[in-house]
């Protein structure tokens, strides 16, 4: 008997290995899988503007990155503090100068990052967007900042397309040396606050830009996470008190089912071999004055060591 619909992505011809440089933006759901493939070894940047959802946000920062684009005072908002339109609310900061400071930075980094990467991860979140009525930008965050100054409304998948579209051929040029490849998702992630049939609503006109993108370029890949919670999972043991945000457990189902789409078994043992790093270097001792601690931490050493040789065989 079948208990369950279970989703087997193909097999792709994409594999990732440790020697690659992959840069994720995107949603929450970005954060778990870039936190894992941190855990895992892997060389990696997430959101160089923090958590963004909208496709037009996404491919803000993605030209703001490939492009080395400083902000100015002109794209902050004072709201209890200073914001940027485009950014999340971790990006905050008590003077312009500090946020712009904060922001520049991770600018420089990230533009440093992504002429090196390999791989691109977008998780596509939703299709509302929010405009500020006074400045006519749309936001990647409101920042508390009361609602009759927006309006809300849908990019249209024209609009989608067109944009990711520019934003990401931009990429392929700039990183052509790295023979670079785009991963494209769409976050499992419900937006219930916009509505039930609104969320479902802004979640298949995604699919339908994403499919587009897909046609267009071959260099573009889907996996399917938003598939794999909503059809293969598809129960609310899998969910958080919130019943929207995936938990651990589910996370780590679709994380095993990305690393079987697109690692080697190679890559697969070498992860798990980062995977005992992490948690050895993790581990909190009762007593660092100890001999067993300093071993400890000569084993660290001895192993960072050795993980490092093994990432460019």
């Amino acid at each position: 008997m079948i208990f369950r619909t279970e989703i087997t992505p193909l097999k792709s011809t994409q594999n990732i290995c440790h020697k690659d440089k992959i840069m994720l933006i995107g949603s929450c759901f970005t954060q778990n899988i870039g936190e894992r493939l941190i855990n895992s070894g892997f060389q990696t940047s997430i959101n160089p503007f923090g958590i963004i959802y909208n496709s037009f946000t996404i491919s803000q920062c993605l030209d703001y990155v490939l492009e080395n684009k400083p902000f100015t005072i002109d794209d902050l908002i004072e709201n209890n503090g200073w914001y940027s339109y485009s950014h999340h609310g971790s990006f905050k900061g008590h003077t312009p100068e500090e946020l712009l400071d904060k922001i520049n930075s991770e600018i420089a980094q990230s533009h440093k990052f992504i002429k090196e990467t390999k791989y691109l991860i977008l998780t596509l979140g939703t299709s509302w967007i929010y405009t500020h009525n006074e400045t006519n930008k749309i936001m990647g965050n409101c920042h508390k900042i009361p609602s009759s100054q927006f309006t809300k409304s849908l990019l249209s998948i024209e609009k989608t397309i067109e944009v990711l579209s520019k934003s990401l051929d931009k990429f392929l040029k700039t990183t052509n040396q790295n023979n670079p490849k785009i991963i494209i998702t769409v976050s499992p992630i419900r937006h219930i606050k916009d509505g039930y049939r609104e969320n479902q609503l802004s979640k298949s006109m995604l699919h339908v830009a994403v499919e587009e993108l897909l046609k267009q370029n071959s260099k573009i890949d889907y996996f399917p996470s938003y598939e794999l919670m909503m059809d293969d999972l598809r129960d609310y043991r899998f969910y958080e008190s919130d019943m929207l945000h995936p938990t651990p457990q589910a996370v780590d189902y679709i994380w095993q089912k990305f690393t079987q789409t697109y690692f080697s078994h190679d890559t697969i043992s070498l992860s798990k071999e980062f995977e005992k790093l992490y948690k050895l270097k993790h581990h909190r001792p009762f007593d660092i004055t100890t001999k067993d601690y300093q071993m400890h931490l000569q084993r660290i050493k001895d192993l960072e060591e050795e993980l490092e040789k093994k990432r460019f065989i």
